[in-house]
């Protein structure tokens, strides 16, 4: 009996797991969110009046901690994956781009088969997919080139795009998916398409992160899991994992509250920089190639974020600065992403984060792209996600160009439909 009952405890203890909630905090002064903060919340994703409210996710078991700030508060979505979960459709069907079978977005072993189509159909203009090593899990953490010569090393400027440091931000690589398609779909038809794939060596991971995927596929099948971290245990409860985007050496653990020392918070930064080994493959990766621009995808909140996230007081020198500012109002001149910093955008500091990584080590233009707006959320309905891949078209193709000499090409974008 008594090997029973701990069994049982074992058990419950393995399959539980957090529920996320949306609340909404009224802030009346300025030092409101600096209570959250101080008290152990952390504010992920956040949108806010300010002076009046800010509306974040929160996990049930950091509600004890909420009530103790005495700040007054209302629960918007008492299961935030519930609520996800109710919107998307695996059944739904577009015209224009194949969606996956969780609600729409590619379960892991989709992503693989998508890789594996891509390649088949156009093998002249992206290579099959190569494994650059395997996450904490086992799991391939794959990469594709797409380029007019896929399998050589042409002297041609290369281009990084990244998706899903973050489990439960799909659309990070639904959107490289949907720019990946468009390239190869319109080589030869297209001059834009044509002369990129000609003229550049784009260069995809869309998934960084597969052992969160996956777990999130195991818990809510049909979309919505809030699993954020990757897989390894670093806490007696949920959530376990390593935030892969505080991980990175750049001014790794700064301060605790652009990150976390404690294994149970969803922005825990491991024991040491690029412990982890999803971003020890991204590091070795980078320091093998070079790249002038990255765009490292994430969502949500429309948002387009640049360095330095980890000190608001801290902009890069001046000429670099002016790049950063001439690219990001470029790429967002159509979808009217908010651009900034961390703090002038999300509203708090980050530090061990990817772009700092990339711009404070290797002088990599490194932007974070948010998609999707606050009523999207991490998992945007099924029927918002061809929306929101098309409004990131044009940030992509600005990207590519930006990385070396352009070419005149002569092509045009249609009101409301950015193709």
């Amino acid at each position: 009996m008594k090997y029973s009952f701990f069994a049982i405890i074992f058990l419950a203890g393995l399959f539980a797991r957090e529920t996320y909630k949306q609340v909404r905090v009224e802030t009346p002064t300025t030092h409101s969110i600096i209570d959250l903060q101080s008290a152990g919340i952390e504010i992920d994703h956040s949108h806010q009046q300010p002076g009046e409210w800010i509306e974040f996710a929160i996990p049930e078991s950091k509600i004890p901690k909420l009530n103790n700030t005495q700040l007054s508060y209302e629960i918007i979505h008492d299961d935030l994956e519930a609520y996800y979960a109710s919107r998307l459709d695996s059944d739904y069907e577009s015209r224009d781009f194949e969606l996956g079978s969780m609600g729409g977005y590619y379960t892991f072993a989709e992503i693989e088969e998508k890789l594996d189509k891509l390649f088949m159909d156009y093998p002249n203009l992206i290579t099959e997919k190569i494994s650059l090593g395997t996450s904490l899990e086992g799991r391939n953490i794959w990469m594709v080139k797409m380029s007019d010569n896929p399998n050589e090393d042409e002297d041609e400027a290369e281009m990084l795009y990244t998706g899903l440091h973050h489990a439960r931000e799909p659309m990070s690589y639904m959107n490289l998916f949907y720019f990946m398609h468009w390239l190869a779909e319109n080589y030869e038809t297209d001059p834009e398409a044509t002369a990129l794939l000609n003229g550049r060596e784009l260069y995809f991971i869309p998934a960084i992160n597969p052992d969160g995927l996956v777990y999130n596929q195991e818990i809510a099948p049909n979309g919505g899991g809030m699993q954020r971290k990757n897989g390894r245990e670093t806490c007696n409860h949920t959530p376990d994992g390593v935030d892969l985007n505080r991980n990175y050496s750049f001014m790794w653990a700064f301060d605790d509250v652009g990150s976390s020392p404690d294994g149970c918070y969803e922005t825990y930064r491991g024991t040491s920089p690029f412990s982890e080994p999803e971003t020890q493959i991204v590091k070795e990766f980078i320091e093998s190639h070079n790249f002038k621009i990255a765009l490292n995808y994430h969502s949500y909140g429309n948002l387009f974020i640049r360095p330095y996230g980890f000190d608001p007081d801290l902009s890069p020198p001046e000429e670099d600065f002016e790049i950063f500012i001439e690219y990001g109002e470029a790429m967002t001149q159509y979808n009217n992403y908010l651009f900034g910093t961390g703090i002038e955008t999300v509203g708090y500091t980050v530090n061990g984060e990817a772009c700092d990584w990339m711009y404070g080590e290797h002088g990599i233009f490194a932007y974070t792209p948010e998609v999707g707006a606050s009523s999207d959320g991490f998992w945007p309905a099924t029927n918002r996600i061809l929306p929101l891949a098309e409004e990131n078209l044009f940030p992509n193709k600005f990207a590519a160009w930006a990385v070396g000499a352009k070419y005149d090409v002569e092509f045009s974008i249609q009101d409301g439909l950015l193709k």
